[in-house]
């Protein structure tokens, strides 16, 4: 997915800049896709090559001048037919940075090891924690269409990272569990 469509989505809803837009990401869907500064402006500027939106700057007194984007029926349509033209196989296609180091864990020590499980587990409880704002600002809202939407997407990225978390806490228990024994016969043999 590109973070074009993401920006799009926001856009539909209200006109904002830059700076607005990374804040919405990170706020709202940051749990599930990240935007960084520079690749938020980035995709606004070859959006607006592309006639998708389009921006004009608002004059602040006390502040600099800041550029609002919004969406145009361009971007509207092209947002249209990214939403209907989904393809799963995409979401398969996964990188996830602590199971390469797993795999090849057994290069360094196990201490060292169980220690970035841990990191990882405290990782997975701060973004946890980071939905908790989310999920209380809707406690108030009607329970429209989009805000069911969003709580589903909420509800995945809490089931993740607590997938991660039990995941972790089963592979710690495994290393502790693991002696020294084991660890020599999986070096001598190459089962993989």
């Amino acid at each position: 997915m590109s973070l074009k469509f993401g920006l799009l989505g926001f856009l539909s809803n209200q006109e904002m800049s830059g700076y607005d837009l990374e804040k919405m990401f990170n706020q709202s869907i940051g749990f599930f896709w990240n935007a960084k500064i520079s690749q938020v402006y980035r995709d606004l500027r070859t959006m607006e090559k592309s006639g998708w939106v389009e921006s004009n700057e608002v004059i602040q007194k006390g502040k600099p001048n800041k550029k609002v984007f919004k969406i145009t029926d361009q971007g509207r349509q092209e947002l249209d037919n990214w939403l209907i033209s989904y393809n799963v196989k995409g979401d398969f296609e996964i990188r996830i940075g602590i199971l390469m180091r797993m795999f090849f864990a057994e290069k360094r020590p196990k201490a060292e090891t169980i220690a970035l499980l841990e990191q990882f587990k405290t990782g997975c409880y701060e973004a946890i924690d980071r939905l908790k704002p989310v999920y209380k600002e809707l406690e108030d809202c009607e329970e429209t269409m989009e805000v069911l939407y969003i709580k589903s997407t909420l509800s995945y990225g809490e089931k993740y990272y607590n997938m991660q978390i039990e995941w972790s806490n089963e592979t710690i228990e495994m290393l502790k569990n693991c002696d020294n024994e084991v660890e020599e016969i999986n070096n001598e043999n190459d089962c993989i």
